[in-house]
């Protein structure tokens, strides 16, 4: 098997111990029922790198709501209340279908598969309790219904699976420990990676960094990482946030461009590590992401920061139309060589 399809077996099997009862096999992966909306774990694409290992497309999708058609002022109360506050997944929305599920999307491959399914895992739990409170909260106020199913010929699920209490028995309980990334951390990654391409500057203070990239022809895009900003439902953790220029755009315009980011990255091909959200705010494109204590692992942050730099050069050419070519970046091999690297650094220690 592929690093893909063993993600897949080992989600199924191993981590998420999915009961055969309340799930189905499908070509991809697996579709299955922790307890009232359903979640899909498939592999939806692969893509090669210049090495010739091979990334395959891990996908998380949960079912939210169902018979939704937003008018503009929905999509801005979403992009306003709710993506803000988004860890490991976000909103998209389909139009076709008229639905509105949770979704995650990140490359795997043979080197990174090991310490990556872990990650993927926590994001599949969040997503499980998300769903279920978004649904209970949304569908009066945005005139759909809660996307409940179950499988082909079973009864709803009463009982739910253990995996959809795990944020309160795992996650919840780590978040109120103290902020596990440490100030050394933080230092180092700058020193080592975020003052040299693709890094206009790094510059660290605490337990955080701030590095830019480029942006279109002669501007930058900011990235902030911080570990003193706790999670409204989770606490203590890392947030990451990417900004972007997107002059001009009204608040619906914006909730818009948010909601197709969304749904190019999430469910499409993944820019960076695709756990978290795009929103419009304060006349900015961000991709807001929270990784909560039970994800902590000593060597995360210098591959999130190249995830963070694969994010940047594409939002950099659809929202600007321009790919990095500003005079000072000039690195010996090309952006797009170096930013094709970007999943290949060491597997982080595990604590």
């Amino acid at each position: 098997m592929n690093a893909g399809q063993q993600t897949i077996e080992w989600l199924f099997s191993e981590q998420l111990k999915v009961d055969r009862e309340w799930s189905v096999r499908t070509a991809k992966g697996f579709r299955w029922w922790a307890h009232k909306h359903a979640q899909a774990v498939e592999v939806i694409g692969e893509e090669r790198g210049p090495d010739g290992n091979t990334g395959y497309f891990i996908s998380v999708r949960t079912d939210v709501l169902r018979e939704l058609t937003p008018t503009d002022a929905q999509r801005v109360m979403l992009n306003e209340t709710i993506m803000p506050s988004a860890s490991m997944a976000g909103l998209v929305y389909d139009e076709a279908a008229r639905t509105l599920s949770l979704a995650s999307l990140v490359r795997v491959h043979d080197v990174i598969a090991a310490w990556m399914r872990p990650i993927i895992s926590v994001a599949s739990i969040l997503q499980l309790a998300e769903a279920q409170i978004l649904a209970d909260s949304l569908a009066d106020d945005l005139d759909a219904e809660p996307a409940e199913s179950a499988p082909p010929g079973s009864p709803m699920r009463e009982e739910p699976d253990e995996m959809a209490g795990a944020v309160d028995t795992v996650v919840r309980p780590m978040g109120v420990m103290p902020a596990r990334w440490s100030p050394f951390e933080f230092t180092e990654a700058v020193r080592s990676h975020m003052n040299r391409p693709p890094a206009l500057l790094g510059t660290d203070g605490g337990r955080g960094f701030t590095v830019e990239f480029p942006f279109g022809k002669d501007d930058s895009s900011l990235c902030t990482a911080s570990a003193e900003e706790p999670h409204l439902h989770y606490g203590n953790g890392l947030k990451v946030v990417q900004s972007f220029a997107a002059h001009g755009k009204s608040p619906s315009e914006g909730a818009k461009l948010a909601l197709s980011l969304n749904q190019a990255e999430l469910t499409q091909r993944p820019f960076g590590y695709g756990f978290g959200s795009y929103i419009f705010r304060d006349g900015k494109i961000q991709f807001v992401s929270f990784y909560p204590n039970a994800l902590y692992r000593p060597g995360l942050l210098p591959n999130m920061f190249y995830a963070c730099a694969g994010r940047a050069r594409e939002v950099s050419i659809r929202l600007s139309g321009s790919d990095w070519q500003p005079a000072s970046f000039t690195p010996k091999r090309s952006a797009v060589g170096r930013l094709m690297d970007l999943f290949r650094s060491s597997p982080p220690s595990r604590s």
